[in-house]
This record gives C-alpha cells, structure tokens and sequence, in this order.
C-alpha cells in the first residue's frame, strides 16, 4: 500500500467520525423520528463510497480500509451498547445489537465486492460503476423507506415482491435514483442528455425493481450490485 493509500485509510475513518457525530448531534438538537435519523445514517454510509474512490491510489488499499472498519464496528458498536442506549442510532428497526452489526456487515461487503470486481478486476476507468450503484441504494432506499412509511398506501400483493413494501415507495426509489444517477452521468461522462436520461431511467427502474423484492434487508446488497452490472452493461452497448 502506498503512502496515499495509508491517508486514504484515516480519511475513510475521519469521514465516518465526523459524519455519525454531525448526524447524531443533528438528530439531539431537532430531535429527528427515528425513521428519519436511520436514513440520515444510510445516506452518510452510502455518500462514504465516494472516499474510498478518491482518496486511494489501490483497490486493495480501498478494501483494506473497509476491512479495518469492519473490525473497528464490531468493536464499537457492541461497546457502545453497554455504555448508551443504542436505539437512536440503529440501522435496523428494533435496535437489536445483531440486526445492527448484520447490516453494517452486509453493507460493508457489498462495497467490498463492488471494488474488487469493478475497480480490481475490471480496472480503474470502471469506478464510475461502483458510484452509481451506490448512488441508486443511497438516494433510492432512503426515499423508498421515508415515501413508503409515511405515504404508502397500496402494498404488492404479489409472491415475487416483498409484501411489506409499498408501490409509492417503489416510485420514490425510482425517482430519486433516477435523479442522482443522471447527475452522474451528466458530470462525470461524455453521454448526451437524451443518452444519460434513458440511461438513467433503466438504472432506475432496475433498482426499484430489486428493491420491491428483496427481503430481509438484502437490497442492502443486491441493489448496488445490479445496477453497477447492469451500468457496465449499458456501457458496453453504447460503446
């Protein structure tokens, strides 16, 4: 690992210390549901991807960072139980311990794979991937939860969806993944609008898709890894 890479590793730790104190002073002071407090936690967990893409020279220094991390949450977190009570900034309704440490594990792991496949094997011009599914799971799955608790009215009936979700929860996630992606897409490649539009509208679609099926916290996982191959994909056809 080069010397950026070591940087690379405190800047990934700096950016969760001030990030999670910000977000927990945030909620003290408004006193945030704890709906909104949960998805301010996944937006900041999300937004963390663009770190490991920018201030590393090296995959692996990337994955290593991750890998410290991990081990730095499953240290933490469970101290941090004993000392306060947890459920304020819990990833997962409940407050439970395990259902914290799971999501943050599948979490992590879903960064993990998406940076060794994308950036380790594909190489480094492939990154652009890895933000967009990221961008999709933060901004989509943040909508979907908000939109869908407080909005959602007609719930999927059918056995391929989760039942617990909701279609105007699968609409926000479109929309506000269709919103980030294009952003994307319009500042960070050559695309034509009308190109980066319909581009971003499949990405889109996909995600609310993979995300009204998924179950037992799995979209965690499954969204950012559709849609950064199924991006690839779309690459390689306009290509």
């Amino acid at each position: 690992m080069s010397g950026q890479d070591w940087l690379g590793v405190g800047m990934f730790f700096l950016y969760y210390i001030i990030g999670a104190g910000g977000a927990a002073l945030l909620s003290l002071v408004l006193k945030l549901p704890q709906e909104v407090r949960r998805k301010i936690y996944h937006l900041l967990a999300c937004g963390s991807i663009f770190v490991l893409l920018q201030c590393f020279d090296h995959w692996y220094g990337a994955l290593a960072a991750i890998g410290l991390f991990l081990l730095a949450v499953f240290v933490v977190v469970p101290t941090a139980v004993r000392l306060f009570s947890f459920k304020a900034v819990a990833i997962q309704r409940g407050g439970s311990i395990n259902e914290v440490l799971y999501q943050a594990g599948i979490f992590l792991l879903s960064q993990a794979l998406l940076i060794g496949l994308f950036w380790g094997l594909f190489g480094e011009e492939h990154k652009l991937h890895i933000a967009i599914g990221m961008t999709a799971l933060g901004l989509g799955d943040a909508a979907a939860a908000l939109i869908g608790r407080h909005f959602g009215r007609k719930k999927f009936r059918s056995r391929i969806f989760d039942r617990s979700k909701t279609v105007e929860g699968s609409l926000a996630m479109i929309g506000s993944a269709f919103g980030g992606i294009l952003l994307i897409l319009l500042f960070l490649t050559e695309l034509s609008f009308s190109t980066a539009f319909l581009s971003a509208l499949i990405l889109a679609v996909l995600s609310g898709a993979v995300e009204a099926v998924a179950v037992h916290g799995l979209d965690t996982i499954l969204i950012p890894l559709a849609v950064s191959f199924f991006s690839h994909g779309l690459f390689l056809l306009i290509q």
